[in-house]
């Protein structure tokens, strides 16, 4: 029986926010795969990027990228496919909404007003993103490859982007805020995702009927998801402030920074989550002693 599955943003949280590393993070997350506690990738990031970031990592289950907007399954983790999910030879994928193609021509709309305050990262050069967010040759172009969402360099002042999200949801599409850039989704988003994906892991796994939903993010984009866990944790970023999930509790906020702040608050939720299994467990032990 599994105590709980985690669902974790990426980059500022897991990865470090400058270097992309996660060493910080690996003895956690070893310790976690002998609990056969689940830690599942909830990212901005494409399902290219994600897939290498997993292998890295040793994590070889779901992945929900691109904001939320679509949901990867492994075949091996043997959860029941979606009618219309698109396929290869290894996993199956849920979207929740429009194809990118579809997101670009809504923001044509917007694009007289609007088009000189951004640029698509998909339409830059590797050069160009590289620049951007620091990342390696290799790395560069799996970051321009995105299906289901349309992520944009912000050129213009926080304003602007402010009054460019109420035209975008005007649009019937969403805007948020990630780390780095702003990205434009038709629906779905990060909070979705994880509640349909952990309701649909706890429908279908036996071992996993009991367990409890963990999150873990450090930016604005992650809010939402923060809120809809039945725990959470906020990793303290170096390079913003923290945001405020709407929680009435239940929520760890990191005393230390990216994969050292995951791995710091990671491991007390999951130890908190054990010694109440431990107790419920005793608990139940003397109740079945006392009624012999």
């Amino acid at each position: 029986m599994s105590v709980a599955v985690i669902y974790t943003d990426l980059d500022g949280t897991l990865l470090d926010h400058h270097t992309y590393s996660a060493d910080a993070a690996k003895p956690a997350l070893a310790a976690l795969r002998k609990r056969g506690v689940p830690v599942i990738p909830c990212t901005s990031k494409t399902r290219a990027e994600t897939v290498h970031i997993a292998a890295e990592l040793g994590l070889d289950g779901p992945m929900i990228v691109e904001n939320g907007a679509a949901v990867w399954i492994p075949e091996h983790w043997k959860l029941s496919r979606t009618d219309g999910a698109l396929s290869d030879e290894s996993a199956w994928c849920h979207s929740f909404g429009l194809s990118r193609g579809m997101i670009r021509r809504q923001l044509a709309i917007l694009s007289i007003e609007w088009g000189n305050r951004y640029q698509s990262l998909c339409d830059l050069s590797d050069r160009q993103v590289m620049s951007i967010t620091g990342l390696d040759a290799a790395s560069a172009p799996r970051a321009r490859e995105r299906h289901y969402c349309e992520t944009l360099v912000w050129l213009g002042t926080p304003a602007d982007r402010i009054a460019f999200a109420e035209q975008v949801e005007a649009l019937d599409m969403r805007c948020v805020q990630g780390g780095r850039f702003v990205h434009v989704l038709a629906s779905g988003g990060k909070a979705e995702a994880v509640r349909w994906l952990h309701h649909k892991i706890r429908a279908e796994w036996p071992a996993f009927r009991g367990a409890v939903s963990v999150s873990a993010g450090d930016a604005e984009n992650d809010v939402a998801m923060l809120e809809v866990t039945d725990l959470a944790l906020l990793v303290r970023s170096p390079v913003f402030e923290l945001p405020n999930p709407k929680r009435a509790g239940g929520i760890v906020i990191s005393d230390q920074i990216g994969p050292a702040g995951w791995a710091e608050g990671i491991e007390m939720l999951i130890e908190r989550l054990e010694e109440e299994e431990d107790r419920g467990r005793l608990l139940s032990q003397r109740h079945d002693h006392n009624a012999a």
